[in-house]
């Protein structure tokens, strides 16, 4: 068949261009993610079993540093940047002409935002985990992938599913912008299970198989191929073509296609045009694998120094028990000199714990753990103190959060298409999309605590310009403070600092308490006026009845 030796051709080069990048990330999962160390498909039994990768991988590891980094980047990553105990996004316009929302399509985009919050935390969808999973890779190789799948009667609750895809089983391509738009995905199932997903569909040795009981494990290579449209001849009328193959037997399973590109791709520092890019691992790659050595070497050293081995006389019958406690007769000679002596005497394992620890710190630099520590270390810290390091922390992961929210607006993106097709705005749908918005692009825009420690400076000039203008009030200056807006300082405050909305009351109750005060101001100054009139008729009256008595 044509079309699958087409396929399989374009999976040889992908793989070939894909391979210095592969043999990278088995190095680096060696060293820092021996669960994630992924084996070639070939060696499927264990890859079924689902056998613990890092049992093969942790006993070569002296020096767990890197190890612990990583998951405690991924958990900084994911508290800074998409907490699930938070909204870390809000949908707005795509447009950056348009003119502002309205209070219909305010609310229109609240309601589809709550829901889409709703449906990625429910369990059954897979977000939480598969997410975690690619961001993770991400922290450590650089790149992640998290797979998104449209749902076909499952109900409104649960439309998609997110599963995290394996680094080492994509062969991605980007096109002349640099946008991943292509993945090759080898990997394996067992023969059962291939039955189960495309029955009659899959080739007659694969169906075989299935159904004998002594073979129904035997696992299957598979190539799911996915790519634009325009690289092959598509017939389902989508801006992606799929293509499921079994290698073996090079028998076409399945051809589809997707309007979006289903694979989300999270990059950590995408420098070049290609479709991976490499992670803080990378720049310290080296300093991991000679940490390794030196605690391999401590580890020794401390062996040594404990119990060293030892020089003695060559009888075979005379052998030293040095068991604590243990008697050595024969081992004096006539002088009370030993016969037997430990052969190294140098041995400093407390240099050599030194300059691990130095390493150590290197490390935790690089990897960004000391930079959780900015907040803990000083508990006692001034707020403005507090906002400074915070900006700090959000000035030095600024850059990969923006990274990662590339990766993240291509989701939505594609949440939002699918909602669409399944007629979630149409008329009559809870949400229904206002008729200003129709066929007008939604965007994104992020609001993670990442992105309000970005806007730190921000609160810090509100904060300086409040302070001057308090200096100048304390001089008898009131121009600062009749110049500044106090509505404007509490929602630029509310915005950049996450304080929750419902705890400031709305514009039109505002309003009406301003009414309110101003009634209650007017009447209380027209009573002092009439009580002022009262007092002066009162005094005019007693002057007069003076005047009228000094007179007579």
């Amino acid at each position: 068949m044509g079309i699958v030796d087409d396929l399989l051709k374009r999976k040889t080069e992908l793989e070939s261009d894909c391979s210095p990048w592969k043999d990278h990330i088995r190095d680096v999962a060696k060293y820092v993610l021996p669960t994630m160390a992924h084996r070639e498909v070939t060696d499927v039994v264990r890859a079924i079993a689902g056998e613990p990768n890092s049992a093969y991988t942790s006993p070569e590891l002296y020096d767990h540093t890197a190890v612990m980094a990583i998951q405690r980047l991924t958990a900084g990553e994911i508290s800074l940047n998409m907490p699930s105990s938070s909204i870390w996004h809000d949908l707005k316009k795509s447009d950056p002409f348009a003119p502002d929302a309205n209070q219909e399509e305010k609310e229109f985009f609240e309601k589809l935002r709550n829901y889409l919050f709703k449906m990625r935390y429910n369990p059954k969808t897979g977000f939480a985990v598969a997410s975690k999973a690619a961001i993770k890779s991400r922290c450590a190789f650089g790149t992640g992938v998290m797979y998104v799948s449209e749902l076909m009667g499952q109900g409104s609750s649960v439309p998609l599913s997110y599963r995290y895809v394996p680094i080492l089983e994509n062969n991605l391509g980007a096109n002349f912008e640099g946008i991943v738009d292509t993945n090759f995905r080898v990997f394996t199932r067992t023969a059962s299970q291939c039955v189960e997903k495309w029955g009659n569909k899959c080739s007659p040795k694969v169906r075989s198989d299935a159904g004998d009981p002594g073979k129904s494990n035997r696992t299957v290579q598979l190539l799911h191929g996915v790519l634009p449209k325009r690289d092959f001849t598509d017939k389902s009328g989508k801006n992606f073509t799929s293509f499921y193959v079994e290698v073996e037997e090079r028998h076409l399973i399945r051809e589809n296609g997707y309007f979006e590109f289903p694979y989300i791709v999270l990059h950590w520092d995408r420098e070049s045009q290609g479709p991976y890019s490499e992670g803080p691992v990378s720049m310290a790659i080296s300093e991991i694998k000679s940490l390794q050595l030196m605690s391999k070497e401590e580890y020794t050293a401390a062996q040594q120094w404990v119990n060293p081995p030892t020089a003695q006389t060559d009888d075979d019958h005379n052998r030293p028990d040095l068991s604590p406690g243990a008697p050595n007769p024969g081992m004096l000679n006539e002088r009370g000199e030993l016969l037997i002596k430990p052969i190294i005497l140098q041995q400093n394992p407390g240099m050599a714990r030194e300059i691990i620890q130095t390493k150590q710190e290197n490390l935790k630099e690089a990897l960004y753990v000391n930079l959780w520590q900015i907040l803990i270390s000083n508990p006692n810290m001034t707020a403005t103190e507090a906002m400074i390091r915070s900006q700090e922390k959000g000035d030095l992961l600024g850059p990969s959060g923006l990274s990662l929210q590339v990766g993240l607006a291509d989701m939505v993106d594609r949440e939002i298409a699918v909602l669409g097709r399944k007629g979630a705005f149409e008329a009559g749908s809870r949400l229904e999309a206002p008729d200003s918005m129709s066929d007008q692009p939604i965007g994104v825009g992020f609001t993670g605590p990442l992105d309000k420690m970005r806007r730190m400076p921000e609160l810090q000039g509100i904060d300086r310009a409040i302070e001057m203008a308090g200096r100048l009030a304390e001089v008898g200056d009131n121009s600062g403070v009749e110049r500044l807006d106090g509505d404007k300082i509490m929602d630029h405050t509310q915005d950049i600092g996450g304080a929750p909305a419902d705890i400031f009351k709305s514009d039109d109750q505002v309003l009406a308490d301003r009414e309110v005060k101003q009634e209650q101001m007017a009447q209380q100054q027209e009573i002092e006026q009439m009580q002022q009139g009262g007092d002066a008729a009162q005094a005019a009256g007693q002057g007069m009845q003076a005047i009228a008595e000094a007179a007579a």
